[in-house]
């Protein structure tokens, strides 16, 4: 193979919403940058449940448009296992996420940025900040002043930078697979909270478009294929199979650090998604944009430390999807047993609650669990952080 040796200020490695929004930022200040995609085509396969609120959309000064929109989506249902559900009417979007990631990343090249398209990076070379690729039967070297981790939730880069022990970041991924199905009515997004068929995650089905829908599972048992069959013959979802995705989601938080000298970490390599509804859309083009910014001061004052770069890491975490509430309050969902979600949907019925006060939901909770009061216990403690939680997952989870 042939070798060629290239120079940016900034390279980012993945070309999703975190890299390109990265991209972005850094290329429209006048600093050169190249995005490095693995896959042939940016945005395939799909891998994604594909909700995003229209709050996330607006506070990124974003407008939805219809060439990667495929349904607006005006209600969100929790639907518990006695066939009981509470709604939330909240405004959001069904992507077409590939032509959504397209979007972007065509935003970040139309400021300059480059993008090389089945560029594997197989090589980091943390101390001298050099990536070694290959593309087009080619190896390349590039050599760049800040490195952008936007790779994935198994990210090379992180691990490269001394960042992420693999070993232990397995534990942190729930597994998805989704199917897209044609012939099945759905309005807006219906989500299932069932641990017996999904432990530790739920099960869904998304408004994709007239007659198409998402249907999918997140969970941490391994027979993802046969527990989601089993929910869409329990629900007698009859549909035609027209596509199928499957990957893995961060979980449990993200990274304890996620900057070291000249690099950075954003999107799902960062473990940024959601624990509630494992939304990773809005975080990662959040944290995207926050990199690529953070890039931009670093090369401005040039200074490349792990010291000016954690500057970085302060701003996210202030973010109201980094807050701890949401990881706590996905632990305390998981908790509740088959019994308990019946229980709460016995007393919900069927409703809107989207104007219930805190204090009605106090009350729901609590006939919900009479006269068990005991198993409450728990739970109550944790119920400010339950519903602060849901406060934000209801803009930017999703």
């Amino acid at each position: 193979m042939s070798e060629e040796f290239l120079e940016y200020d900034v390279a980012v490695v993945g070309a999703g919403p975190a890299g390109s929004n990265a991209a972005y930022e850094c290329a429209k200040n006048g600093y050169k940058v190249i995005i490095l995609e693995e896959d042939p085509v940016v945005g395939v396969p799909v891998q994604c449940g594909e909700g995003l609120s229209c709050f996330a959309l607006q506070h990124l000064d974003l407008k939805p448009n219809d060439e990667f929109i495929s349904a607006n989506i005006s209600r969100l249902r929790i639907i518990f296992t006695n066939g009981n559900w509470m709604s939330v009417h909240d405004g959001g979007y069904e992507l077409d996420r590939d032509k959504f990631d397209q979007f972007l990343v065509k935003r970040a090249t139309d400021v300059g940025s480059d993008l090389y398209t089945s560029a594997r990076v197989i090589e980091f070379n943390s101390e001298d900040k050099i990536l070694k690729l290959t593309y087009k039967k080619k190896i390349i070297f590039v050599k760049a002043k800040i490195i952008i981790g936007a790779d994935g939730p198994k990210s090379n880069i992180a691990a490269w930078s001394g960042l992420l022990q693999k070993e232990e970041w397995r534990d942190k991924l729930i597994r998805a697979y989704e199917l897209k199905m044609e012939g099945v009515d759905v309005n807006g997004f219906d989500m299932y909270f069932d641990e017996d068929i999904a432990p530790d995650g739920y099960l869904w089905v998304f408004q994709k478009g007239d007659n198409v829908a998402n249907v999918g599972i997140a969970t941490t048992a391994k027979d993802t294929v046969n527990r989601l069959d089993r929910f869409i013959q329990q629900k007698k979802i009859d549909g035609k199979v027209i596509g199928k995705t499957a990957g893995a989601i961060p979980y449990k938080g993200p990274l304890e650090k996620t900057y070291a000298d000249g690099v950075l970490i954003a999107g799902d390599a960062a473990g940024s998604t959601n624990p509630v509804f494992l939304g990773g859309i809005s975080t990662a083009m959040q944290t995207g944009s926050l990199a690529g910014k953070t890039a931009v001061e670093s090369l401005k004052a040039d200074d490349y430390s792990a010291g000016f770069l954690s500057r970085y890491q302060k701003k996210w975490m202030k973010l109201p999807l980094a807050d701890k509430s949401l990881l706590e309050a996905a632990k305390v969902m998981h908790a509740f047993t088959p019994e308990m979600w019946e229980k709460m949907g016995e007393l919900v019925g069927k409703s809107d609650v989207t104007n219930i006060t805190v204090l009605g939901k106090l009350r729901v909770v609590l006939k919900a669990f009479y006269p068990k009061y005991w198993i409450l216990i728990p739970v109550v403690r944790y119920m400010p952080t339950v519903m602060k939680a849901f406060s934000i997952t209801r803009k930017w989870g999703w």
